[in-house]
């Protein structure tokens, strides 16, 4: 183990997730700066649901409202964590969270997608951004 907190502690983040015996947060797993964007992520975001809870194709790089993960349909701490880690995918979570950013985009796709969950094309997405940046 490197990490700091987890040396201390004796046991990993993961290993601590496993166990029930903490959360992992953003600082534990990437350490104190903000994450960057992902250069070569070119697909569509997919959200679903099974027995097993939410499934998705965004990394949880960024823990900031929510310890238990990823939802939508609303407009709560964990679509507000699902917002912000789809938009540090193709802005960087600096740009992100400028002027509260995720939290319209969370209110547009995420709080208003179905239960069941779908699909955020990546065009749509890369489009709003664009869109927001010439409003300013």
């Amino acid at each position: 183990m490197t990490n700091k907190i987890s040396v201390e502690l004796g046991i990993g983040s993961v290993c601590r997730l496993k166990n029930g015996t903490g959360k992992v947060t953003q600082r534990e797993l990437f350490g104190a700066g903000a994450v960057e964007a992902i250069k070569n992520f070119n697909s569509d975001i997919v959200l679903s649901r099974d027995s097993q809870g939410v499934n998705t194709n965004v990394p949880r790089r960024i823990v900031r409202h929510s310890p238990d993960g990823f939802e939508w349909g609303y407009g709560g701490s964990g679509p507000s964590d699902l917002a912000l880690n789809i938009l540090s995918i193709f802005v960087g979570q600096k740009a992100a969270e400028k002027d509260g950013l995720y939290q319209y985009f969370k209110w547009e796709f995420i709080a208003t997608m179905p239960k069941q969950g779908g699909v955020i094309r990546r065009e749509d997405i890369l489009s709003w951004i664009k869109e927001r940046s010439k409003n300013k």
